[in-house]
């Protein structure tokens, strides 16, 4: 089942890429950070916290100080289970989001900024092929937009704005001096590509909303904490569907994948 969607998302996504040749591409430059910590409840459970913070900047009219604005700024904590070794499932009951307009364009400026409540079922299946690590990333998304009842295109001026999104994203990491990810001290790539697709009471006509790719480098250091640093370029469908919003600038990531195992060496 999940591989028919999958592939009706692909098939759909290229139909739409290959009539959209005419549509209008405006420029967004974007700074996106984004800091993750987790761990076991203990040694002998399955049972895993999350906890993720997302921080974005951004320019204004097409300019190149992509750290001038505010964009986004989020909290979510995960309650997650770790059924195989390879196989993780999250659920976030809530996340509290914070988000600006993108500003490529003057009639941006006087949108209202946006706050969102956002719950996330998250499923995380990880495969290696030699050296390679891939992972499979489906996330079903139910959103509540506009929960302030402010007025502006999309949103409803007496209700809040409701919708679902099915996100897919599939990532590759490749160790460069090590012959296993998880070794410490090891420099690795970092790829992904991922597609939102829209659906429910308010998500308009733009089923594709986003189509999200980032290259990056990567650095494992006291055992189980990490940092990449990398380029990200994203497309954001709007709601008239003849605009894209092209964004696309540094990524920074912070991850603690196991805090109780973290050692600081000398």
């Amino acid at each position: 089942m999940i591989k028919r969607i999958i592939t009706s998302i692909i098939f759909l996504l290229l139909v739409n890429t290959a009539f959209g040749q005419d549509r209008e591409m405006l420029d967004n430059r974007i700074l996106y950070t984004k800091y993750t910590i987790a761990d076991f409840f203990n040694d002998s459970t399955k049972w895993v916290w999350e906890l993720d913070v997302v921080y974005r900047r951004q320019s204004e009219l097409g300019q190149t100080d992509f750290w001038s604005n505010p964009l986004r700024q989020s909290i979510r904590p995960w309650i997650a289970y770790q059924f195989t070794k390879l196989t993780r499932v999250s659920l976030n009951p809530i996340g509290v989001y914070y988000s600006a307009p993108r500003f490529p364009l003057d009639s941006d400026l006087d949108r209202p900024f946006e706050r969102e409540l956002r719950t996330t079922l998250q499923i995380n299946n990880y495969a290696y092929y030699g050296r390679f690590n891939f992972t499979h990333r489906m996330r079903f998304e139910s959103r509540w937009r506009g929960i302030d009842n402010q007025e502006w295109e999309g949103i409803s001026a007496n209700r809040t704005n409701h919708n679902f999104r099915f996100r897919y994203r599939l990532r590759t990491r490749i160790p460069l001096n090590t012959n296993y990810f998880y070794t410490n001290k090891t420099w690795y790539i970092s790829q992904y590509s991922e597609i939102h697709v829209e659906f429910g009471r308010d998500f308009g006509t733009n089923y594709f909303s986003q189509n999200r790719n980032y290259l990056g480098l990567g650095y494992r250091f006291w055992d189980w904490v990490r940092v990449e640093l990398g380029y990200l370029h994203q497309y954001n469908t709007r709601g008239n569907n003849f605009q894209y919003d092209l964004s696309r600038g540094p990524m920074f990531y912070l991850f603690i994948d196991l805090m109780s195992k973290t050692e600081m060496r000398r």
